[in-house]
């Protein structure tokens, strides 16, 4: 006898590949387990169905009917989260936020897809979650019917699954507001550092590694942090607030010329300096003061000086 079956109406041939294999691969592990079972896909124009028979009692052969209806309703939320969840995403986007222009819009939907296809760091957690209601969602409905329609359940049924994409959108508009306030700070310093007169001949920015850095003058000398070092950044932005007093210091000793001397030249902080100071700035990763603040010999020296010219370093 038929125990489940699930219908889907694909609009394009990636859609179909899509539903085969997640489905097929599921059945491939499901025969392992119970031999008895019996699976079969059947199409018709754009439209496929997917059957799972077998004998009741589902026990006798070592297999509940509830991990059954689980290892079907996780290859199903794997097919909507792989084909189907874009496109919802992008839908909830418009249907749900203002934005400035169409080009403020496709940058956040970019960031909020990027969001969603990570599996680590901040998107894990929702990653885990929008995967477990839609699991969880789609066996409820097995129990009710043995029979899914998938494009009505998704359209009618899956609220909970909803609110985790909304919530999901909210945090890419945050970080993607907050991303940009960063950038026009960083413009701001850069634009302030351009028009401000040098004051010291050069400056060793010493990266011992994450945060902690040590100032040397030309003479090797440790720069101590001056009193109206908030003073610049308050010139700058009032309504701005930067943890690193590192970048208040530079800009208050205002460089001609500065070495970042790092192991990570690629760390954001490092980049985020380079950008500021802009010509300025020059990234050193193996020299005399390289090996003798940090130890060992790097590999590379990079710059983003249109002149580079070591002889300083």
């Amino acid at each position: 006898m038929e125990l489940f079956s699930i219908t889907v109406n694909t609009q394009t041939r990636s859609e179909q590949e899509c539903f085969h294999r997640i489905l097929s691969d599921k059945q491939k592990e499901l025969h392992k387990r119970c031999k008895p079972l019996k699976f079969k896909f059947s199409a018709s124009g754009d439209r496929i169905v997917w059957t799972c028979s077998g004998k009741l009692p589902l026990t006798s052969w070592g297999v509940t009917p509830e991990l059954l209806r689980h290892e079907i309703s996780e290859a199903v939320a794997a097919y909507i989260m792989e084909e189907k969840e874009q496109e919802l995403a992008a839908r909830l986007l418009v249907a749900e936020f203002q934005f400035q222009d169409e080009e403020e819009l496709e940058r956040v939907l970019q960031w909020f897809l990027l969001l969603l296809e990570k599996e680590d760091g901040a998107s894990a957690e929702f990653h885990r979650r929008r995967r477990k209601e839609l699991t969880d969602s789609i066996a409820a409905c097995f129990i009710e019917s043995s029979e899914l329609n998938l494009d009505g359940w998704m359209t009618f049924r899956m609220h909970g699954y909803k609110q985790e994409l909304r919530e999901m959108a909210e945090y890419a508009v945050d970080e993607f507001m907050l991303d940009q306030q960063y950038e026009e700070f960083v413009s701001l310093l850069k634009y302030f550092v351009y028009f401000q007169e040098p004051l010291m001949p050069l400056v060793h920015v010493i990266h011992k590694g994450g945060e902690d850095f040590i100032l040397l003058d030309g003479n090797l000398k440790p720069i101590e942090k001056h009193e109206h070092d908030e003073l610049v950044m308050e010139k700058i932005d009032q309504d701005m607030q930067i943890e690193d007093m590192v970048v208040s210091t530079l800009i208050s000793v205002s460089p001609a010329k500065m070495v970042i001397h790092t192991r990570e030249p690629e760390l954001p902080v490092i980049l985020t300096l380079s950008h500021i100071f802009d010509q300025r700035a020059e990234i050193c990763c193996c020299c005399a003061e390289c090996s003798h603040f940090l130890g060992g010999m790097g590999s590379s020296i990079l710059t983003v000086s249109a002149s580079p010219d070591y002889n300083n370093c």
